[in-house]
């Protein structure tokens, strides 16, 4: 009996160990890397990841528990990625991080290594969160030039598998993940991002694993691996990184336990939703009664529904203040929030959907994820993808969809936020569908100036600003946190030698109009006008720099939303001088009816007339429509950067 369990022990040691043969050991710093002074495939890198490796399987040791073994060597080129060495890891309460080592690898001035080890000591644990521990360290003896390298391992009872992310800030040599998954668990596993896989090895191990009482049990076997890793790069105008950077990522599809009953993760859109309707929303979806003795008699005696929709939606808007935390999928409390006039996304838009309800209006909820998360994926249903829900309204055969949290967006304008790809409208009588998200009213900016140049060389006159969609909210979010005193001040700071004489604000109120703004304004001149005079007339709203720079962008830019700015000039001339030359005409398209700029001059005796009108129709730009948009910006720089040249008359 005892040679019998002698051997059962040892098939598990070697099933075990085959898997643990896999995980990258200390110790591999080469001479070669600390005298590196430069990486080659990017010159102005400040550190490069020389190997890094991810070993997940069972760990037959440690009760069975899911083990991710992980290696980090990294090369530090400059002082500013010393911030490298301050190493955090995450952890849930039920899991442990262990077997912590690091090592900083110098180089001596006699060309052999010096090595500074990690003393336990200096690693440290935070409670972060209710659910959350950080274990933090410092690698020490940290110099231009050094190499850091260390290991850990995280234990977890938990059957998700985090994403390995190929792709950072910084560029990598060479990055890998191996898996061996117990053949009871199914994932739905899918590379995320515009970087090929240099290895993806896939196979089946029937004696991977040992059970005391139960046997030996086969894994699914994955190998992935990427070299030669360009830093992911980010600019202006993009979505989450999370939707760009190369990775893999493993999403649980299924469970099935040893005794052969089997568990399925959402694995059709109809089972997500109801997911959703179950766990996310906490019964928060029935408070009808609560919110009908909220309502005032006015607003549920208001015949006309879009009307009694608008009164609802402004009394939870002016009801609520937003405490910034969006949907949490967290135990909501919608009567606890609405006593304390404060909550989050969810509280705040599921008593904008019990009210509708209570006013006798059609409504359903909407989950989305919004434009700073991960995109969700439609492949296939991950319900966690989604942190923000919103309200859909059908009145009179349209739908209206509506946001309370922002109090300077008008009736059926949903925050800039929001727009991000396909959102889930949910149900509660049939299955859900997706829906596309789009502004309901048209962004733009309108800026008329009337001015009159004078022979001391100043302008006067006066400048209007009108401003219709997200331009206008936003403009009134600015107004709202600042007084007029420091508002004007701050917008003669924008405009050097500019001095407002006196400001109008019209329609503040009215969200659902556009936004005006008059100023009456003089700008100085430091001297008085010569016989030749140069001017650029560009003098609000001009592009001065391009958002573009990269030499290529491998993922899309994406405004949010069209927009429109237009610049009228109107300006007249002293009569004893003459317009001897003026900006060129300009006329510039983007591909695929994109956008387009129009720049237009015209004299008439001693009135100079100036009209720019930039359109950008479409809100995103693929990779391969980079370069035309890069050079449309470039040319709009060029064209506003001309002159108009007066001259005294002989």
């Amino acid at each position: 009996m005892k040679r019998i369990l002698l051997i059962l022990l040892l098939s598990a040691f070697n099933l075990v160990n085959s898997q643990n043969e896999k995980t990258s050991k200390m110790g591999q710093t080469t001479l070669d890397e600390l005298k590196m002074t430069v990486y080659n495939q990017d010159s102005t890198a400040t550190a490069v990841v020389l190997y890094e490796h991810a070993n997940y399987y069972i760990d037959v040791y440690n009760n069975y528990e899911f083990r991710t073994d992980y290696y980090f060597r990294i090369k530090i080129l400059d002082k500013a990625s010393f911030n490298l060495a301050d190493i955090e890891i995450s952890q849930y309460k039920k899991q442990k991080v262990i077997d912590i080592s690091g090592i900083t690898y110098n180089l001596k001035t006699n060309g052999t290594t010096n090595e500074t080890r990690l003393n336990k000591k200096d690693i440290f644990t935070v409670n972060e969160r209710k659910n959350l521990i950080l274990k933090k360290f410092t690698l020490p003896n940290i110099k231009k030039g050094s190499v850091i390298e260390y290991s850990y391992s995280i234990l977890s009872p938990y059957l998700s598998i985090d994403d390995w992310y190929f792709q950072s800030e910084i560029p990598k040599i060479k990055s890998q993940f191996d898996a061996a998954i117990l053949g009871n668990y199914k994932y739905n596993i899918r590379k995320i991002g515009y970087l090929d896989l240099d290895k993806k090895d896939n196979s089946i191990k029937k004696n991977c694993v040992y059970f005391d009482g139960l046997g030996q049990g086969a894994c699914s076997i994955y190998s992935f691996e990427m070299r030669n890793i360009p830093a992911f790069k980010e600019e202006d105008f993009m979505l989450s990184k999370d939707n760009y950077l190369s990775r893999i990522s493993f999403d649980l599809k299924s469970a099935t336990s040893f005794r052969g009953s089997t568990k399925k993760y959402a694995t059709t859109w109809k089972e997500a939703d109801n997911s959703i309707k179950k766990f996310f929303f906490n019964n928060q979806t029935s408070k009808k009664s609560f919110f009908r003795k909220n309502l005032s008699e006015d607003i549920l005696n208001t015949n006309s529904t879009i009307k009694r929709a608008e009164k609802i939606y402004t009394f939870i808007k002016d009801h609520y203040t937003w405490n910034k935390r969006f949907w949490t999928n967290e135990d909501a409390k919608i009567k606890q929030a609405f006593e304390e006039k404060s909550g989050d996304v969810g509280e705040i838009n599921l008593s904008l959907y019990n009210a509708l309800r209570a006013a006798n209006i059609n409504a359903d909820l909407v989950v989305l994820s919004t434009r700073n998360h991960k995109i969700p994926t439609k492949i296939y249903p991950i319900i966690f993808d989604y942190n923000y829900v919103i309200v859909k309204a059908e009145i009179e055969g349209k739908n209206y969809f509506l946001d309370a949290t922002d109090s300077f967006l008008p009736f059926g304008q949903l925050p800039v936020r929001t727009l991000n790809g396909e959102a889930r409208v949910i149900n509660f009588k049939k299955e859900g569908e997706w829906i596309i998200l789009k502004p309901k009213y048209r962004s733009s900016k309108n800026i008329s100036a009337n001015l009159k140049l004078n022979e001391k060389g100043d302008i006067t006159g006066k400048l209007m600003i009108r401003r219709r969609g997200y331009l206008a909210s936003d403009q009134r979010k600015k107004l709202s946190l600042r007084k007029e005193e420091s508002y004007l001040e701050e917008f003669e700071n924008k405009h050097p030698f500019l001095e407002v004489q006196d400001y109008e604000l019209h329609q503040e109120k009215e969200l659902h109009k556009p936004l005006t703004e008059i100023f009456t304004i003089k700008v100085n001149s430091e001297e008085e006008l010569t016989n030749k005079v140069r001017i650029n007339p560009f003098l609000f709203n001009r592009v001065k720099e391009n958002p573009f720079k990269l030499k290529e962008r491998n993922y899309p830019v994406d405004f949010g939303y069209g927009k429109k700015t237009n610049f009228y000039l109107n300006l007249k001339i002293p009569e004893n001088y003459i317009v001897k030359e003026l900006p060129k005409n300009k006329a510039i398209s983007l591909p695929n009816n994109g956008g387009r700029f129009i720049l237009k001059t015209v004299k008439s005796k001693n009135t100079v007339n100036i009209s720019v009108r930039l359109y950008l129709s479409k809100k995103v730009f693929f990779p391969e429509e980079y370069s035309a948009l890069k050079e449309f910006f470039k040319q709009i720089i060029i064209a506003e950067n001309n002159y108009m040249i007066l001259e005294k008359k002989k």
